[in-house]
C-alpha cells in the first residue's frame, strides 16, 4: 500500500506546478525573446491554437510580436510551389501545447510542460511499484528524474521534454501490468508521437516492437502496432492536407533573424538563410577516430557528457550489469545502442542538438530507455551516488535555471566540468559558440580560433590578449595538416612566467617585463575532420596587469594575462 506521504508529495507538487505556471511570465522573463528553436515551436502552437493550420501568415507574426517583442529569432519556414509559406518543423508538440495556449496563453504551455513531469514520476513510481518497496520505488524515481537537466527544460517551448515524456509513456505503457490488458496498446499512441516528432526514434521503438514479436506475445504486438499506425496516418495526413508534403523537414528551407517574412512588404522569404539539408550526405564525414571520440564524449564530454548532465542514466546503466537480466532487457541495452550509435555516427558534428542546447538535448529521447532498463529486478542500493554527481556538476544549474538555459556554455566552462575533456569533434556547435566573440574567428585566410572559454579580449588583427592570469582554451582549425606552430608572446610590464600548450607538447617560457619571445612547437597530431585539422590550445599567464590602474594616463581597464600570435607552417 502506498504511504500517505508519498500521496501528499504528488499533490502538493501538482498543486506547486500549477502555481509556478500562472505566477511566471516567460516572455518577460526571457525578455521577450526566444531560445534555440522556440521561436518555431511557438509559432506553430498560436497557429494551430488560433487559425487551426500550419501555414504562416501576417496574422501570425503580429501575434507573436504581440507577446514575445523581439521577434521569433530563427524561425524555421519552407515555402510551397503555389508560393504560400509553412512551419518547417514537426508541429506534434505544437499540436500538444495548443489547447493550453489557447486557454492560459503561455502560462499554458508551462502548465503543460510541468504536467509532463508530473506525469513522468508518477508512472515511474507506480511502474516500479509493481516490483519493489513503494518507499525505494519512489526515492529512486526521484533520484533518476532530478539527478539530471531534464526538468529543467520544463522551461523551454522546444519539443526535447515533449520527446522525452513520449518516449517514457510509451514505455510504460507497453512494460506496466494492467489488470486490462488493451491498456497496454495506449504504447503506440505515445510511439507515433515520438516517432513523428523525432523519426530516428523509430529505430530504438522498432526494436522494442522486435521484442514483442520474440515474445510471441502477438495481441500486444497487433494492438500496438495498429494503433501506433493509425495515429501516424492521421499525423501525416494532416500534414500533407496542410502543406502538400509528407515531410516537414523537406523542400526549400529557410531561417530569419530580425525581418521576418510578410512583416513588412519588403521583408520576403528570399531574404531568410537557407536551411535545406539535401546536401547532408555530400557533406557527411567520419572517421574511426570521431566514432570512437564521440562514443567518448557522449559518456565524459564537459559539454554533453553523460556524467556531467545526466549522471542518473549512467548509474543505472552501470548498475545494470551487477543484477539479474531478463530478456526484455537484452532488446532494451540494443535499443539504446541503437539510438546513441545513430547519434554519434549518422550525426558526428552535431550529436547533442547544437550550442543552445543545455546538456546533450537529444539524450532525452533515449533517456527513458535506462529508467526501464533492467527495472524489475534492480537492486536499489548506491542511489545516493548519482545525487552526489548532480549536485557537484549542477548545483548552479539548479539554482538558477533560467540563466543557464539561457547561457548553456557556463556549467562547461566552469569548476568541476571545465576539466573534462572539450568535444573536438562537435568544435563548431558548442554551447561556448554562444559567445559571439568566441565562435569561427578567422585568422585572414590562414585559419580559424574557437574559443572554449571567456579567458580572452576582443581579437586585434592577428593577435588576442588571455584575461588576467586564468586559462584560456581554444580549438584552432587549420586548412592543413600542421608542421609547426611558431608562437609569439608578447608580456605586459611585469615580469611573467607564460604556459603555452598544443595538445599533449607544453611549453614553460618567461618573459622578461614588457618582453617578447617566440616558441616553435613541432610534429603535434591534430584531428583530421573532413579536410581539416583541430589543434587544443591552452595559454596560462602566470600574472595579471590592468593599465588602468597601473598607468595614470590609461583609460584601459582590461585585465591583461599575455598576448598570443600563432603562424603556422604546413
Amino acid at each position: 500500500m502506498t504511504p500517505k506521504w508519498i500521496r501528499h508529495f504528488f499533490i502538493l507538487f501538482l498543486l506547486f506546478i500549477v502555481f509556478f505556471s500562472f505566477a511566471t511570465d516567460l516572455a518577460k522573463i526571457q525578455r521577450g525573446s526566444f531560445f534555440s528553436d522556440e521561436s518555431t515551436y511557438f509559432s506553430i502552437t498560436q497557429s494551430l491554437a488560433h487559425d487551426g493550420d500550419l501555414r504562416y501568415d501576417r496574422a501570425d507574426i503580429i501575434r507573436i510580436r504581440g507577446q514575445f517583442w523581439g521577434g521569433p529569432t530563427g524561425i524555421f519556414l519552407t515555402k510551397a510551389k503555389d508560393g504560400r509559406l509553412f512551419f518547417a518543423k514537426s508541429f506534434v508538440y505544437p499540436l500538444a501545447a495548443a489547447p493550453f495556449y489557447r486557454l492560459f496563453g503561455t502560462h499554458g504551455i508551462l502548465l503543460a510542460n510541468g504536467l509532463m513531469i508530473f506525469f513522468t514520476l508518477l508512472m515511474g513510481f507506480l511502474l516500479l511499484r509493481q516490483h519493489h518497496e513503494p518507499r525505494q520505488s519512489f526515492f529512486l524515481t526521484l533520484v533518476y528524474l532530478f539527478s539530471s537537466v531534464a526538468f529543467i527544460y520544463v522551461w523551454w517551448l522546444t519539443a526535447d521534454l515533449f520527446n522525452f515524456f513520449v518516449n517514457f509513456a510509451g514505455l510504460f505503457f507497453l512494460f506496466y501490468q494492467f489488470k486490462k490488458r488493451s491498456w497496454n496498446a495506449l504504447a503506440g499512441l505515445f510511439f507515433a508521437l515520438a516517432i513523428f516528432s523525432k523519426p530516428n526514434n523509430a529505430l530504438h521503438i522498432g526494436i522494442l516492437f522486435l521484442l514483442l514479436l520474440y515474445q510471441k506475445n502477438w495481441r500486444k504486438f497487433l494492438g500496438t502496432a495498429l494503433v501506433c499506425l493509425l495515429v501516424l496516418s492521421g499525423l501525416l495526413y494532416f500534414n500533407y492536407a496542410q502543406t502538400g508534403t509528407l515531410n516537414f523537414m523537406g523542400g526549400e528551407r529557410r531561417s530569419f533573424y530580425g525581418n521576418f517574412p510578410l512583416e513588412r512588404p519588403d521583408f520576403t522569404f528570399a531574404g531568410g538563410f537557407p536551411m535545406s539539408s539535401d546536401t547532408y550526405w555530400s557533406r557527411y564525414f567520419i572517421s574511426p577516430a570521431i566514432a570512437a571520440l564521440n562514443l567518448f564524449y557522449y559518456l565524459f564530454g564537459r559539454f554533453t557528457g553523460m556524467l556531467i548532465y545526466f549522471p542518473s542514466a549512467l548509474f543505472l546503466l552501470l548498475l545494470f550489469f551487477f543484477q539479474k537480466k531478463r530478456t526484455e532487457d537484452g532488446f532494451l541495452l540494443a535499443a539504446i545502442g541503437a539510438a546513441i550509435l545513430f547519434y554519434v555516427l549518422v550525426t558526428p558534428d552535431n550529436y547533442f542538438g547544437g550550442g543552445g542546447s543545455l546538456g546533450n538535448r537529444y539524450f532525452l529521447n533515449v533517456f527513458p530507455l535506462f529508467f526501464f532498463l533492467g527495472h524489475r529486478d534492480r537492486p536499489l542500493r548506491f542511489s545516493l551516488l548519482p545525487v552526489c554527481a548532480a549536485v557537484a556538476f549542477l548545483a548552479p544549474v539548479y539554482m538558477d535555471a533560467m540563466f543557464h538555459s539561457a547561457s548553456p556554455r557556463f556549467p562547461g566552462i566552469s569548476f568541476p566540468a571545465r576539466y573534462f575533456p572539450a568535444e573536438k569533434t562537435q568544435y563548431s556547435t558548442l554551447p561556448s559558440n554562444t559567445n559571439p566573440r568566441a565562435f569561427n574567428k578567422h585568422i585572414a585566410d590562414k585559419y580559424a580560433l574557437f574559443f572554449l572559454n571567456d579567458n580572452f579580449h576582443p581579437m586585434e588583427d592577428e593577435f588576442f590578449w588571455t584575461y588576467a592570469d586564468r586559462e584560456l582554451e581554444l580549438f584552432l582549425v587549420a586548412p592543413g595538416a600542421v608542421k609547426a606552430f611558431h608562437v609569439q608572446l608578447k608580456n605586459t610590464p611585469l615580469a611573467n612566467q607564460v604556459r603555452f600548450q598544443i595538445e599533449h607538447k607544453v611549453q614553460r617560457v618567461f618573459l622578461a617585463a614588457g618582453g617578447i619571445r617566440a616558441i616553435t612547437l613541432g610534429n603535434i597530431p591534430g584531428l583530421r575532420i573532413d579536410d581539416r585539422f583541430l589543434y587544443h590550445v591552452k595559454i596560462k599567464s602566470g600574472r595579471s596587469y590592468c593599465p588602468y590602474f597601473s598607468e595614470a594616463d590609461s583609460s584601459d581597464a582590461r585585465w591583461l594575462g599575455v598576448q598570443a600570435h600563432i603562424e603556422l607552417e604546413y
